[in-house]
């Protein structure tokens, strides 16, 4: 058995506290500016090539950017990014930045480290409550009768996953569930070297 094995096994049988949903929140923003990021290199870097391989009609008046660079390759390049981001960093220590800064850590709940196939369970899982509120933001704002300030509340079935921890009784998230892992919040480390769990 490897060490790298050994440690996920010696970590996985200290019992951690669940994260509390504000410090998965706290992550969530930080992650998805540092994503934000991530997006616009990755952009740059397809439409680089697409604008060399792509017939442009200069006489179109259409937005160039939705209507020539844009399509299923695209957006399953961008899926592809946006699910690499995440699952390297839950494949090496478990923690994305956001993880690392609110002092939490994705665990596996099997006998082994996070698997490639636990980090797209828990992908999907997790995105897609956020697929289905952005459909419905998009049939219901071309719609003058139900385009309205209120419309923005379908944004909140992004989070049905995370907010699936306030009725399970292990205090698991949907993607929890699904991916066979959780996310813990991790003791903090006093200078001498002793440790203080933090409350939530």
């Amino acid at each position: 058995m490897s060490h790298k094995t050994s440690a996920q096994q010696s970590n996985n049988s200290v019992q951690l506290p669940p994260a509390s949903i504000m410090r998965l929140l706290g992550a969530l923003i930080y992650d998805f500016l540092l994503l934000c990021a991530v997006w616009l290199l990755a952009g740059i870097i397809y439409i680089i090539p697409a604008q060399m391989f792509t017939h442009v009609d200069s006489a179109s008046t259409q937005n160039l950017s939705t209507t020539q660079f844009t399509g299923p390759l695209f957006y399953s390049y961008m899926f592809i990014v946006t699910w690499f981001f995440f699952a390297w960093f839950w494949r090496h220590g478990g923690q994305t930045l956001g993880l690392r800064s609110w002092s939490l850590r994705l665990q596996s709940d099997l006998d082994h480290g996070i698997s490639w196939t636990q980090t797209l369970l828990r992908f999907f899982a997790a995105g897609f409550p956020w697929i289905v509120a952005l459909f419905l933001y998009q049939r219901l704002s071309q719609n003058p009768l139900t385009a309205s300030p209120w419309l923005y509340m379908v944004f909140l079935l992004g989070f049905t996953g995370l907010l699936w921890k306030l009725v399970d009784g292990k205090k698991r998230s949907i993607q929890d569930i699904f991916s066979d892992s959780h996310i813990v919040k991790l003791p903090s480390v006093k200078k001498n070297g002793n440790n203080k769990d933090l409350s939530s």
